[in-house]
């Protein structure tokens, strides 16, 4: 496997570290790069960079010093902080773990990071360790035996019980719209392109990137190929306009993937 990383991302991530050894000395093992950096999705301005940091002790006490290093981060450095036992005991035993998102850190908390996905990723990711001034990049070895099972299980149960809902509300949200009502991008992308990965997983086992999921989705469903090609584009940076009739056959799809879930 190639360890390589966009270069944008190598650069942010190595300043990160080191500054993170600076404030949290001998905290961080390793760091592990998962998600879109690693994928070939990777979009300056649109996409975060996700990390695992595999960590050497509870950080807590270290936690005030890195909300900040993580506030400070452009693009965002997101991720979760979890010690190699709790890799190794897998999310289900995992309650809550420190994790940021979108920038912010909380010390405790449920859900986000902590499910198969994660651990999915970590077989496909690429660790970074401090040496010097300088950051070594390698493919990770990591593997739990209960992924292939977890992976899937996660995945039908998050479209049923988090997706489902969801599109409901968002209906809700534009009833009253007219169709050509403009719509922000980031909430099609968002109804668009979360539920097909969810259902790439459930057939492949894998987690594919937008983009690749997109291009899986617009063989399942040909009806929505050009609403996918339009989300993609935009969030490649080929910005798009959406209206609340886009949004709505987004929803559409949405619940053709939460039906697979329940098929």
């Amino acid at each position: 496997m190639d360890a390589q990383l966009p270069k944008a991302v190598d650069d942010a991530l190595t300043r990160f570290l080191l500054e993170q050894r600076r404030l949290a000395p001998g905290l961080v093992s390793r760091a592990i790069v998962t998600g879109s950096a690693v994928a070939g999705d990777w979009h300056h301005g649109v996409s975060d960079i996700d990390v695992v940091f595999v960590v050497t002790r509870d950080p807590k006490d270290d936690l005030e010093a890195l909300a900040g290093l993580h506030a400070a981060s452009d693009p965002h450095i997101d991720g979760v902080y979890l010690t190699e036992s709790e890799i190794a005991r897998g999310p289900d035993a995992v309650q809550t773990a420190p994790q940021v998102v979108e920038g912010v850190l909380v010390s405790a908390l449920e859900g986000g990071q902590l499910s198969w996905v994660t651990w999915r990723e970590l077989e496909d990711g690429v660790q970074g360790v401090v040496d010097g001034g300088d950051v070594i990049w390698s493919p990770t070895a990591d593997r739990h035996p209960d992924v292939a099972e977890g992976v899937v299980t996660f995945s039908r149960e998050n479209l049923i019980e988090y997706w489902g809902p969801l599109g409901d509300g968002a209906e809700a949200e534009i009833a009253d719209r007219p169709d050509d009502g403009p719509v922000r991008s980031e909430t099609v992308r968002w109804l668009a392109l979360g539920p097909i990965r969810l259902v790439a997983t459930l057939e492949t086992g894998r987690i594919l990137s937008k983009t690749a999921a997109a291009r899986f989705a617009q063989e399942r469903w040909p009806e929505h190929a050009d609403l996918l090609d339009r989300v993609v584009r935009d969030r490649a940076g080929d910005r798009q306009t959406f209206t609340a009739g886009d949004a709505r056959e987004a929803i559409a799809l949405l619940r053709a993937c939460v039906a697979e879930a329940r098929a």
